[in-house]
């Protein structure tokens, strides 16, 4: 494996790990993802509560897909859409003066940032996430 193939698999453990542990933080408690969903002003109310439950499964089956072999190109389209909506949602939030703190990884507030910090963490993942579908469909196994 050359070196691009090495960043490539470091960069997909790191999106993995991260949608994982996202979507494994925010099962135990969809009440709380969904208040973080309801602050950003943006979705009508009646679709917040079924975007709390299905996000935490989807982030899983992202991450998992990012590990594998067979969907590891479909992972990191998701990723890339995951973490553009992400940026999107930060940038509307930043744009209206909403003070947001998502619970990106869970109600309990771990890695809670400011919306500046969450849009620059969301455009960084998003970078990656990009390379990385950008090297899967070019570069398949």
């Amino acid at each position: 494996m050359d070196a691009s193939g090495v960043a490539s698999m470091i960069a997909r453990g790191i999106l993995a790990a991260v949608f994982i542990v996202a979507g494994l933080l925010k099962l135990p408690d969809p009440a709380a993802f969904a208040e973080g969903i309801a602050g950003f002003r943006f979705l009508p109310e009646w679709s917040v509560g079924p975007l709390a439950l299905g996000m935490p499964v989807f982030e899983l089956l992202t991450g998992l897909a990012l590990l594998g072999r067979r969907f590891r190109s479909a992972g990191a389209l998701a990723a890339t859409g995951l973490t553009l909506a992400f940026a999107l949602l930060y940038a509307w939030a930043l744009a209206r003066g909403l003070d947001v703190r998502c619970s990106c990884f869970g109600g309990a507030g771990l890695l809670r940032v400011s919306n500046p910090v969450g849009l620059l963490r969301a455009l960084a993942m998003l970078a990656l996430a990009a390379w990385v579908y950008r090297r899967e469909s070019l570069f398949r196994d």
